[in-house]
């Protein structure tokens, strides 16, 4: 069994608790004994003494956490410099792991909290300081370990990207977006640290630690942010083909010269970052190896970063349990059974070359009432005097109806040919 001390139970704190909790078997299976949150430290024990089991001891003093000789690893999601920094740091020198969302002190005193780690033998995990559920730290680390990082892009501010969308596809106001944010829990009541970029660089220091390998503060970033963005900007990106977001930028100059900024861009609307829309995060990584790559999720929220929190507890406890690591190696396979793709699900976009006589939309929608398979769109588009293209995109039917729809079609009078069917899958 592998203990944790978990300190803060606001929203992310939660996340951790439910996720462990609601996965418990799966994670245990995985790393080959169980993880059990110990004890909790929290500010006011009244508010949530009637929110967890009693067999979690709920405390006010955190160095009843870092004390607890059974306590292997501290979580910390109370956020901000301090007492974080304190805490962290007690918590290592206690040989306690530490696994923490914090992006300010993980940003200011990364170094510092690295060196304590390796002198007391234990390790710092902060996957979710970085892009929530993205899992951008272990993929830097380990899934990209083979390459030099040349580059990084990043999405890295879900309140920004919320009101940068709405402001570009809705035409709205600044003042009226940002409002509008604050009401759905996008944007906090004072959004300073986020619209001014700040946040953004907090975890572009961390990304530069990671992907470069450097040390460096928010104070030697270049920092920008989106509030003095107009409306008339994003007309004129329109024009021009472009989409507006707050990048947070690195690019390896040399071995040891290296670009670092936060600010707004204009990206080609075509680029994968373009099409990054409202709270959602996104790191685009350019290795030189495996070339262009491109991470994309949930950037904040209980569950998003509680997943990424509980994955580095998962990827600590590996260390602590097993002597030989289970990380790659699938020693217990489930009994699984492949669904037949015939009995899969999909909507379908069709197009049909058909005569251009009347009727034909007739005995077309004929074979589509036969097979109960309901249209979403059609679109007729004459291509010549004799013949024209029908496009339908159609509700989601099962493999095996479409391929009989398809059939019939064919045999349909007036139908020349099914000249397109693909299958259309809505994320």
């Amino acid at each position: 069994m592998i203990n944790i001390g978990l300190i803060g139970f606001g929203t992310v704190g939660k996340g951790v608790y439910h996720i462990l909790e609601q996965n418990a078997a799966l994670i245990s299976e995985r790393i080959g004994c169980s993880i059990v949150i110990k004890k909790i430290a929290v500010r006011s024990l009244d508010t949530y003494i009637n929110q967890v089991p009693k067999s979690i001891c709920l405390t006010n003093d955190v160095d009843e956490l870092i004390n607890d000789k059974e306590i292997d690893i501290i979580v910390e999601v109370i956020g901000g410099e301090f007492p974080a920094y304190d805490i962290i740091s007690k918590a290592l020198n206690h040989k306690k792991h530490v696994i923490t969302a914090n992006k300010e002190v993980i940003s200011k005193h990364k170094k510092y909290f690295f060196k304590l780690a390796k002198k007391n033998g234990v390790d710092i995990y902060f996957e979710a300081a970085v892009g929530g559920g993205i899992p951008i730290i272990r993929s830097l680390k380990v899934g990209f370990a083979a390459n030099k990082i040349t580059a990084f892009y990043g999405i890295l501010n879900g309140t920004t990207n919320y009101i940068l969308t709405k402001l570009d596809e809705e035409n709205l106001p600044y003042e009226e977006v940002l409002k509008n944010a604050q009401s759905l829990g996008f944007a906090e009541a004072d959004p300073t640290m986020d619209v001014s970029g700040m946040d953004a660089a907090y975890k572009c220091t961390i990304l530069a630690a990671v992907a470069f390998k450097i040390d460096v503060q928010v104070g030697d970033i270049y920092c920008e942010g989106i509030d003095k963005l107009s409306l008339g900007d994003f007309e004129y990106a329109k024009e021009f083909g472009f989409k507006i977001k707050l990048l947070a930028f690195g690019k390896r100059d040399s071995d040891d010269t290296f670009q670092l900024s936060v600010y707004p861009t204009m990206i080609p609307k075509d680029h994968p970052l373009a099409h990054v829309r409202n709270e959602y995060n996104a790191v685009y990584i350019v290795g030189d190896q495996v070339g262009d790559a491109l991470l994309l999720g949930k950037g904040a929220g209980g569950a998003p970063t509680g997943s990424a929190i509980v994955s580095d507890i998962i990827d600590c406890a590996f260390g602590v349990s097993q002597p030989v690591s289970r990380r790659n190696l699938e020693t217990h396979f489930i009994k699984g059974y492949v669904t037949p793709f015939e009995k899969t699900d999909s909507q379908f976009f069709l197009r049909l070359l058909v005569s251009n006589e009347t009727g034909v939309l007739e005995k077309v929608t004929r074979q589509f009432s036969k097979h109960h398979v309901n249209i979403e769109k059609i679109t007729q588009r004459e291509t010549k005097a004799e013949t024209a293209e029908l496009v339908i995109v159609t509700q989601k039917i099962s493999e095996k109806n479409c391929l009989s729809l398809v059939a019939d079609l064919k045999k349909t009078a007036a139908i020349n040919s099914v000249i397109s069917k693909i299958r259309v899958l809505k994320l």
